[in-house]
């Protein structure tokens, strides 16, 4: 006779074990967490961020990371999803249409909901973790490169100035 539980001698599959040493995060960690991330970010930034989510209008900046200067208009999540849609539509759609959905939904899933409450489930205040930009220039060792959209982690920006342009 073996030794495995009835549930696996009957042919339903068995659910994986979990860690003995698992535990969830508490209030009090989660708390914790939040506020480090909270003190490494740049409120101003996070409230122009904030701005162009809500009123889908655009922002012209400069951030400097990692020793580069990056330009370019702050946009909505939306509208850096919309462009990233349309142009793989265009380039999978006829041909693989499989993976022209699957790039769908996950630029749709980007998208915060618009209805996204200012505190989060955890009863903290809900902090963006990206911003995009629109119409890039990246000014990095003397070398210039342009794109049309971009995205970056806050966490990794040193300082921003409103209002910047490459001009």
């Amino acid at each position: 006779m073996s030794d495995t539980p009835a549930q696996e001698q009957n042919g339903a599959e068995q659910l994986p074990s979990m860690d003995p040493n698992f535990r969830p995060i508490t209030r009090t960690e989660r708390r914790n967490i939040w506020l480090k991330e909270y003190g490494e970010q740049d409120i101003a930034l996070q409230f122009w961020i904030k701005l162009a989510e809500q009123t889908n209008q655009e922002f012209p900046v400069m951030l400097q990371m990692s020793g580069q200067l990056i330009f370019g208009s702050i946009i909505s999540t939306l509208t850096y999803a919309r462009f990233h849609i349309e142009l793989y539509e265009e380039m999978y759609r006829q041909e693989d249409p499989d993976t022209a959905d699957f790039l769908r939904e996950f630029y749709t899933n980007l998208v915060p909901p618009a209805d996204q409450p200012e505190v989060g489930p955890a009863g903290l205040p809900v902090l963006f973790e990206y911003v995009h930009l629109r119409n890039i220039t990246i000014l990095s060792g003397g070398h210039k490169t342009k794109l049309p959209y971009w995205r970056g982690r806050l966490n990794a920006i040193e300082a921003f100035v409103l209002g910047a342009t490459t001009e």
